[in-house]
Formats: C-alpha cells, structure tokens, sequence
C-alpha cells in the first residue's frame, strides 16, 4: 500500500466525518460542508463563483519504517470562513474536534490503516481574516513492505 492509497482512503473518511456540516463560504449567502482533498488546494481564481472555503486537507509529510511497524505523518488542515472577529475560529475547532473524536472512536480506516496516538491539534494564534485555520497532526500505520529474496 502506497502512501497515495493512504491517503486517499483518509479524503473518503474525511468526507463522511465532515458532509453534516453546514458552514459559512467565502461566497456571500452559500452555506455547505467542507471540502476534503487530498494534497493542496486548487489555485483560485478571480470572480469563482464556487467557494474554496470551508475545506480539509489530507496532506502527506513523510514516513517512517522499522523492523516493528511503518508510519506514515500526516497532516490535516481545517480551514473555515467568517467575519466574525470574535468567534470566527469557533467553526474551525469544532470542525478539528468532530474529526479528532471520530478518528479516535474507529481509528482503522481503509480496511489497512490504523490511526496511532498521540494526535496534536493546534490552532494557530495568528490567522489571515475573514479565514481561520487549524491543524491536526497524526502517525497513520501502514502495512509493512516485505524483503522479497535473499542476498
């Protein structure tokens, strides 16, 4: 199994964790769930009429692997929309946090993937209005790769 596998399976539970959701865009009057990609945002453009905001990233650090177990890093990436100077991050923790407790309630995902503590979630002091931002950060085992032959 390839990281891509990894963390494509990771988008479609994404999907289902967060597709309740009903949030802010930064199109004035739409309302809607999350987007969940893996990777990066698509570029924006000038005059888009479908909003880039909310979204969730799955986003590939590294990995690592030892004689006992394979781990791949990842990153997610919350990001929501609201001109409300004062509670505007409270979209975007709460978005962190339903995904924080779904992660740890079923932490085997993809029928091969299991979700290692422990999981760091921070929200950032400085944010770049009207967008807020926050990020979980996770180890993902992964199945092993095995020596084939001899020397």
């Amino acid at each position: 199994m390839t990281p891509i596998v990894m963390l494509d399976q990771l988008v479609e539970r994404l999907k289902s964790i967060v597709s309740n959701f009903e949030l802010p865009s930064n199109v004035e009057g739409v309302k809607k769930a999350p987007q969940v990609l893996a990777g990066y945002l698509p570029e924006k453009r000038q005059n888009q009429d479908q909003p880039d905001l909310p979204y969730v990233i799955a986003r590939f650090l590294g990995d690592n692997e030892t004689d006992e177990q394979a781990t791949a890093t990842v990153k997610i990436i919350v990001g929501t929309y609201s001109k409300d100077q004062k509670d505007g991050w409270r979209d975007t923790l709460n978005v962190l946090t339903r995904i924080k407790q779904e992660l740890l309630a079923r932490p085997v995902f993809g029928g091969s993937f299991l979700v290692a503590r422990p999981i760091k979630t921070e929200l950032p002091e400085e944010h770049p209005y009207p967008e807020w931002w926050g990020t979980i950060t996770l180890d993902v085992i992964i199945p092993q790769m095995e020596e084939e032959g001899g020397f």
